[in-house]
């Protein structure tokens, strides 16, 4: 019987403990990972390995599209949507062309989102955390 290495039972505990903004956040974090080694693969000439990057790029886009709450989100879901539809038809065409310039467009994408929801989950934080203060004094006082 294999035996999950620490580093997979760390990751595995990682993720099923992470909130749903720290999973977008390392979704991010995965597609730029593998948008970059496809990159390199591409000019590497290495085909088949750029391949298999950007097949699992696009899961990555197509998981991001599946926890949009398109009925409460808006119009932040509906422009996130489109980014997202956006990447992936540029993914698969940077796939066909083996143009490595579409991939670095769609990694500029995806950091520049991936930078937005970082601020969302540092503002979420100090949110968090001014609430905690305000109710600590509260119960003092009372």
């Amino acid at each position: 019987m294999n035996r999950p290495s620490t580093y997979q039972a760390y990751y595995k505990t990682n993720v099923q403990t992470s909130d749903q903004l720290n999973l977008i956040i390392m979704l991010y974090d995965g597609l730029i990972r593998f948008l970059k080694k496809a990159e390199v693969k591409i000019e590497n000439r290495e085909y088949e390995e750029s391949h298999n990057y950007l097949t699992r790029s696009k899961n990555i886009v197509q998981e991001l599209l599946s926890t949009l709450k398109m009925d409460q989100g808006g119009d932040i879901a509906k422009n996130l949507q489109e980014l997202y539809l956006y990447c992936f038809r540029r993914i698969v065409e940077a796939n066909l062309k083996k143009d490595p310039q579409m991939v670095e467009e769609v990694i500029r994408i995806v950091d520049n989102l991936r930078q937005g929801w970082i601020q969302v989950r540092a503002q979420r934080k100090q949110t968090t955390e001014l609430t905690q203060q305000r109710d600590k004094k509260l119960r003092v006082q009372g």
